[in-house]
């Protein structure tokens, strides 16, 4: 799976503009494994590209889009609102991401996980790519996965 970086970076950072008016950064380095508070979700691609596409992101990070997309202050944010925002943010970067590859292609509903220390494994995995972004200090990683079969 070659990707074409600098389409995805732009992807990701047109959502976050778009979306929420933040202008994230390109991070050299992956997000922290830490057992700090994160968030997780995960789409699935299935047609012509069998695969999918996470996004881990700092809880802080998901509760300020959680903010700016409900118009609250983030004390007055639930856990479901924070659900929902990582949920549409994957949603809406997914459907960018699908376009760049060719054929035919859906998306499933997103998957969350959210705590402070766990691990995500993706079964039959060929390849995978991450890209890392980054604003005021919290980080996020999206990752672009194919399955073998």
């Amino acid at each position: 799976m070659k990707l074409h970086e600098k389409e995805i970076r732009s992807a990701v950072r047109s959502v976050w503009s778009t979306q929420l008016g933040l202008e994230i950064h390109d991070a050299e380095e992956p997000a922290s494994r830490s057992a700090a508070q994160k968030m997780t979700a995960a789409i699935h691609l299935s047609g012509d590209h069998r695969g999918g596409i996470r996004l881990d992101c700092s809880r802080l990070l998901i509760r300020r889009a959680a903010s700016i997309m409900f118009d609250l202050p983030v004390d007055r944010l639930s856990e479901d609102d924070e659900r929902d925002v990582i949920g549409e943010l994957t949603n809406v970067i997914a459907g960018n991401i699908k376009a760049l590859f060719p054929g035919s292609n859906s998306i499933s509903l997103p998957t969350i996980i959210d705590g402070s220390d766990y691990t995500v494994s993706t079964l039959d995995v060929k390849a995978s790519e991450a890209f890392s972004f980054s604003l005021d200090g919290e980080h996020m990683t999206v990752t672009i996965f194919e399955h073998r079969s």
